[in-house]
This record gives structure tokens, sequence and C-alpha cells, in this order.
């Protein structure tokens, strides 16, 4: 049985560096990445296959690569350390990409 896990986030990373970034979490974790999505240049969703007990790897490699999760995926990446560690699992990882400080007030100024 796979089970699911929706981990939700964002990044001020520039956007490509910050799929760089997404990649090696990924593989850091043993993850393997089975279909994803652009929403424009804003966001990414990424599927990805791994084991429950790399959940927590997963978390550092995104918390390293400073990708931000909301409170509510952090908690339900801590509640699967209770499932079996060998257990399969798919995990919907979603990044928006929000533009640093500096380039959201050149952008209101252009216009």
């Amino acid at each position: 049985m796979i089970s699911y896990t929706f981990v939700d986030g964002f990044t001020r990373v520039a956007r490509d560096e910050a799929i760089e970034r997404l990649k090696r979490a990924i593989a850091d974790a043993d993850g393997v990445i089975v279909d994803f999505a652009f929403f424009g240049g804003q966001a990414i969703r990424l599927t990805v296959e791994l084991d429950v007990a790399a959940l927590a790897v997963l978390r550092r490699a995104l918390d390293a690569a400073e990708i931000e999760l909301f409170p509510g995926c952090v908690a339900d990446l801590d509640a699967a350390k209770n499932m079996d560690a060998a257990h399969p699992i798919v995990a919907m990882l979603h990044v928006t990409f929000v533009p640093a400080e500096a380039e959201v007030v050149a952008t209101a100024h252009a216009s």
C-alpha cells in the first residue's frame, strides 16, 4: 500500500537555483521524481516516491536548501515517523518561488 503526503512550502531562492536545490534534496533522500509540473514561473509541483524513513532526510535537505515548509506539512512529516520505515510513500512537493524583497520593490517601481 502506498500512502501520500503533501509537502507545501516556499523559497526566496532564485527559481533556477531553487530547482537545483530541490533535485539535490530529493536525491539526498533517495527519492525518485515520477512527475512534475510548472505553474508559470511562480511554482513547481514534484511527485516523488521514497521510503517513509527518508522523509526526515528530505525535511532536513529542504531546510538546508532554504525551502520553508508550512507548519501543517512539518507536522505531517513528523507524524510519518510512526509508520513502517520501509513503507513506500508518494510525496507531493509543491514549492512557490517568492521574489526577494529587492525584486518586489523593483517590480513595483517598474509599473
